[in-house]
């Protein structure tokens, strides 16, 4: 019954490969490097990036989402992959980054949204403030162009370098991307296990725990089925619990409304949250202040040296969430210890 679930759930992927916008480049100060999507291939046609305000809230994903091709967004480690590739631009208090979006048809279209994490990857379901933006219609390539303003109290402390923020950016269709810019006019912090903040209440990791706990025999069984390739492994496990639990799959529920909630007449400034759809929020800052259940999966492999293996599934403490790693202080793979603090790792153990 698993392969057929599965089966399907790559065909509703299929169906949507070539229907979305993909963020191409953020430009941040002249001068500085451009910045990509966050895991996403804007090569590849089948790609694309969806952030669900249900997958988020239900623990599929994290704040970023997932690409179709590779699953959830480690936000921590892909941030420290960009930052030793110099593929994460420069910003300042009160500066513009300029993001190229592929519309690719109408699933693509704007108006966009965008908000942004000032510690890197902690927000979760509710933490991210507004961006004031404006944005073009498509050229003749099928290009939009974003100018996002940088607040002038702009404050990044997120990644290893201690000056990350990561932008998000949605429409209502819930397509769009994140990408990493990086601080130059701010003190950088100096992040450890033991000076991370977590978003979360007490209660909102337990519910967090109880959600790992169900998911966990379906995460287990798409594991066993898996390639060995993260991708493989990555969309395996969101197809597996998604099949398992078809009110987490944000994308198919998007189908299912044929469009009916993605009709917005909401203006550019970065303020109304175009992205909430399906989940009942009637918030309209871009905030997404309506989910308690914690910040997604913890799937941020931060290689920090710190053992932080305090996984959710694994259930060890009160932090067994992605604020254990919140700012993404790793170095990602290579670069320090291969700290995934997520599903998979626990059940590659397992099985």
């Amino acid at each position: 019954m698993f392969f057929f679930k599965q089966f399907l759930a790559a065909s509703t992927v299929l169906a949507v490969a070539h229907g979305q916008g993909v963020i191409i480049k953020a430009q941040g100060d002249k001068g500085s490097p451009a910045s990509t999507g966050l895991q996403v291939d804007p090569d590849n046609d089948s790609d694309a990036n969806f952030i669900s305000q249900t997958e988020i809230a239900t623990n599929v994903v994290n704040q970023c989402g997932r690409t179709l091709q590779a699953g959830n967004i480690d936000v921590g480690a892909t941030t420290e992959d960009a930052l030793a590739d110099n593929q994460v631009t420069q910003v300042q208090k009160g500066s513009t980054v300029t993001l190229t979006i592929n519309q690719v048809n109408e699933t693509g279209a704007g108006p966009y949204t965008c908000d942004f994490d000032p510690t890197g990857n902690t927000a979760g379901t509710s933490g991210q403030l507004n961006l004031t933006t404006s944005e073009s219609d498509a050229n003749n390539k099928g290009q939009i162009t974003i100018k996002a303003t940088m607040p002038d109290d702009l404050a990044c402390s997120g990644s290893s370098t201690g000056n990350v923020c990561t932008i998000r950016c949605r429409n209502a269709n819930e397509f769009g991307g994140c990408v990493a810019v990086q601080q130059t006019d701010v003190t950088p912090a100096e992040n450890t296990p033991a000076n991370i903040e977590a978003f979360q209440s007490l209660s909102s990791i337990n519910e967090q725990i109880q959600q790992n706990i169900a998911d966990l025999p379906a995460a287990v069984d798409a594991l066993a089925t898996s390639g060995s390739s993260d991708a493989e492994i990555g969309t395996a496990i969101v197809s597996g619990i998604q099949a398992a639990d078809p009110s987490t799959d944000g994308l198919a529920q998007n189908q299912a409304d044929d469009g009916t909630d993605d009709t917005d007449t909401d203006t550019n400034t970065g303020n109304n949250n175009n992205g909430n759809n399906n989940n009942g929020n009637t918030n309209n800052n871009g905030n997404n202040n309506n989910n308690n259940n914690g910040n997604g999966n913890g799937n941020n492999r931060n290689g920090n040296g710190n053992n932080n293996n305090n996984n959710a599934n694994t259930n060890n403490n009160a932090n067994a969430n992605a604020n254990t790693n919140a700012s993404g202080n790793g170095n990602g793979f290579g670069r320090g210890n291969r700290n995934k603090n997520n599903k998979r790792e626990a059940l590659r153990r397992s099985i």
